[in-house]
């Protein structure tokens, strides 16, 4: 009889667990195990099947491999249900302390979530923290419903939004991230919806950079949030954005980060442990602002030359280089720029203050990356018929004027 009991208590207390609303912590992540991975770790040799690095002000390009590949991407989809959630509020259409109703459908979502009971109600700034920390499916498919009514039409504005930010390469098929079949991104495309969430609707990442947030504070049925991006926790400068992992997927993190004002944007997919996508992540954004920087060559305003005139009343005009050029490169590239002062042999009057006549180029392992107008900085006008006679008569006996 005891037996019996204590197999029907051991059960109970399973079902229990089972039932209980606790937030699944990320129980494979070791951050000794990531550092030491990104200490042993090679920028050349990364595991993750795709990743990009871009400077986020930009967008340039700073290291990637297979960054146009397609791949699923899982809850990365949620970065650009988002972009749809925050273009709703910037509009006025919807606002922060709205209230959304969960509906059956929505509470139909496993995967991570909240356990929203049919009809229960949260205000937006609610759901969108249990979307931007914890990936709650059911909380985003609620709040894609009270925005397009039902998850379909809110997965036509993702694929809409898609295509005006030139994401060619990335089709939507919900707004989780739980679809496998037809519903893919790549590196790039994911870096680029990254950078107009951050750069359109900052303050995202009021939520994003936030460690924990309680749901249902002081419920019995309360979810503690803790960010599943662990960089917030473990990176310094680290401010998003969004984790995502299925077993086609693999585990995937796009991550923003802001030292000094540089601000860098990782995207990792395909990562085989959730602390290879971390320290793949660690790994890129180190290389980004340790190699990394807005380079200046301060060349505005400095004189370029003078340069003869042709029927002037002046002989020659003076110029100079417009104006400073700035380059995002390497730090150790800096020194190995060439300048190439591009001037014309002569002008013609008349000749006007301002006038483009040329160019600085500035060039890299024999390619061009910049340049600045060359502008003259004094005027002549055109000389009249009896001055440029004598003019000639004179330089008859070598004497010039």
């Amino acid at each position: 009889m005891k037996r019996i009991l204590t197999a029907m208590i051991a059960v109970a207390l399973v079902l229990a667990m089972a039932a209980a609303p606790v937030i699944a912590q990320d129980e494979d992540f070791d951050i000794n195990v990531v550092n030491q991975k990104v200490l042993s770790s090679d920028i050349n040799n990364l595991d993750s099947r795709s990743f990009i690095l871009m400077e986020m002000t930009t967008g340039q390009e700073l290291f990637s491999k297979n960054p146009n590949n397609r791949y699923p991407m899982a809850s990365l989809t949620k970065i650009m249900t988002t972009y749809i959630i925050m273009g709703e509020v910037a509009s006025g259409r919807m606002g922060y302390d709205d209230i959304i109703t969960a509906s059956e459908y929505a509470c139909s979502f496993g995967g991570s979530q909240v356990w929203l009971e049919v009809g229960e109600q949260f205000t937006l700034r609610d759901m969108l923290n249990a979307i931007e920390l914890h990936s709650a499916n059911d909380a985003a498919v609620a709040v894609a419903e009270a925005v397009a009514g039902n998850e379909a039409s809110f997965v036509t504005l993702m694929n809409a939004a898609a295509e005006d930010l030139g994401m060619n390469d990335t089709h939507y098929m919900d707004c989780t991230g739980l679809s496998d079949e037809g519903h893919f991104s790549t590196a790039r495309d994911t870096a680029i919806l990254a950078k107009a969430l951050v750069d359109t609707y900052p303050e995202i990442l009021e939520f994003t950079s936030k460690i924990y947030e309680p749901f249902r504070e002081g419920e019995d049925a309360q979810v503690d949030l803790y960010n599943r991006n662990k960089l917030i926790q473990y990176y310094s400068g680290a401010t998003g954005l969004k984790t995502g992992f299925t077993t086609l997927a693999g585990h995937c993190l796009a991550a923003t980060a802001e030292r000094k004002g540089f601000k860098l944007i990782s995207v990792v997919m395909g990562a085989d442990d959730t602390n290879t996508r971390f320290a793949d992540s660690m790994k890129l954004l180190d290389y980004g602002f340790i190699e990394f920087d807005f380079m200046t060559i301060e060349d505005g305003d400095k004189p370029a030359g003078s340069i003869p005139v042709e029927k002037g009343i002046e002989l020659e005009v003076t110029s100079y280089v417009e104006s400073d050029s700035t380059f995002l490169m390497k730090i150790d590239d800096f020194e190995r720029i060439e300048r190439v002062v591009e001037l014309p042999e002569v002008l013609e009057a008349p000749v006007e203050v301002g006038t483009e006549i040329g160019k600085v180029t500035y060039i890299l392992d024999g390619e061009e990356i910049g340049s600045s107008p060359i502008l003259t900085d004094s005027g002549t006008e055109k000389a009249g018929f009896f001055k440029l006679l004598w003019r000639k008569i004179l330089s008859w006996f070598g004497i010039e004027r």
